[in-house]
């Protein structure tokens, strides 16, 4: 085939099911980067890798810069192995989070959820004290056009220019679509028993290292979230 670039979307991406199946999370987010960069290196005309990972690699507090890592469950740990093993040759890695109209009949993706639980009028829970920075997929996908286009190797920071907590997102959604929010409760992450594995709650990135390299800006998230709602209607 001899491709010119490879785009690797392979990740197990279920946060609880990496860390009750460690060695399955292992399996799909760091030997699958291993096989590839493997095969790659074996190559004479070398592809150039553009490698999927995630925002949840930071923790703690304030704006991360590339360097801030601090994997706090298994999910994380995997994907954060994964950048290691695609950075071995001539890759761009985009650290990112990102929501839309989900194509699986198999996964719900957040909005999907949301859109669903709003229309049905269940009582749902979201969480107040989680900080995120998520693109649209569709926006996502411009940029690995660009990424495809300018070949710059690196770790990157990824999302919109803004972010906000994930009740704020979930309550500006239903705004969108004009759907009610009177079953919608604001909670800590502490407050839920369901959840398994440990979540990060301050996923906020500096982008000023993607910015000025790809020469770009970055969509607020409130006009990404008002995008995404057109799928919806």
């Amino acid at each position: 085939v001899k491709p010119k670039v490879i785009i690797n979307l392979v990740g197990l991406t279920n946060i609880d099911h990496c860390e009750k199946f460690p060695n399955e999370a292992y399996r799909i987010n760091v030997q699958t980067v291993e096989n590839l960069t493997g095969a790659i290196q074996m190559l004479s005309e070398k592809p150039f890798l553009i490698h999927i990972s995630t925002d949840q690699v930071y923790d703690g507090k304030g704006f991360f810069l590339e360097k801030n890592i601090n994997p706090s469950n298994y999910y994380a740990f995997s994907k954060y192995i994964g950048e290691l093993k695609a950075n071995q040759i001539s890759s761009t890695i985009l650290r990112t989070n990102f929501f839309g109209k989900g194509k699986s009949l198999k996964r719900s993706s957040l909005t999907d959820w949301l859109y669903t639980e709003l229309k049905q009028n269940n009582h749902i829970s979201v969480f107040e004290d989680v900080w995120f920075y998520p693109l649209s997929i569709s926006f996502l996908c411009k940029i690995i056009e660009l990424t495809i286009e300018k070949k710059i190797e690196g770790i990157f920071n990824l999302g919109s220019d803004n972010g906000m907590n994930k009740a704020d997102f979930a309550f500006y959604f239903a705004k969108a679509l004009n759907l009610p929010t009177s079953n919608m409760k604001r909670v800590k992450v502490s407050d839920v028993k369901f959840l398994k594995a440990y979540r990060p709650k301050n996923m906020i990135m500096n982008l000023n290292k993607f910015k000025q390299k790809f020469n770009v800006k970055l969509p607020k998230l409130k006009e990404e979230i008002e995008f995404v709602a057109k799928d919806y209607k």
